[in-house]
């Protein structure tokens, strides 16, 4: 499958709570593990790419924030579109992402995960192997 793993997201998101860089990483990764995902189930797409991942001396920009954004709704539009609630846009210097976007964010990408499982337990397999005519004589 894919070249990420998925982490299990955090869907518990309180007010107080900090967000790192573990989960500035978690999300990444998990975004890029759906996309991965779903091109083996749909026809190919492209989603932003979020770059490498970030050390303790990094920081997030807004601009990354929104790229999760972008992404998640790419992701979601190209595979069976649900209601993942209102894409919020974030601003250099402005206020920083919010315990209700994260809860918001990270169950939306745990629904697309469970549906794509679901879908890929409901492909049709062949009961029979093609090409296995090896020491058949016609």
């Amino acid at each position: 499958c894919c070249n990420m793993a998925w982490i299990q997201p955090k869907t518990n998101w309180a007010v107080g709570d900090r967000f790192n860089i573990s989960d500035y990483n978690r999300i990444k990764g998990n975004l890029i593990f759906l996309h991965e995902r779903a091109e083996e189930l749909y026809p190919d797409f492209d989603i932003i790419n979020m770059g490498a991942d970030k050390e303790y001396s990094d920081y997030p920009y807004a601009s990354e924030i929104n790229n999760f954004e972008k992404n998640l709704e790419t992701i979601n539009e190209n595979v069976f579109t649900q209601d993942l609630g209102v894409t919020a846009t974030f601003y250099s210097n402005g206020s920083f992402i919010q315990w209700n976007e994260l809860n918001r964010i990270e169950s939306a990408m745990l629904s697309i995960y469970e549906m794509l499982n679901r879908q890929e337990a409901g492909l049709p397999v062949l009961s029979f192997r093609l090409g296995g005519m090896k020491g058949v004589r016609v």
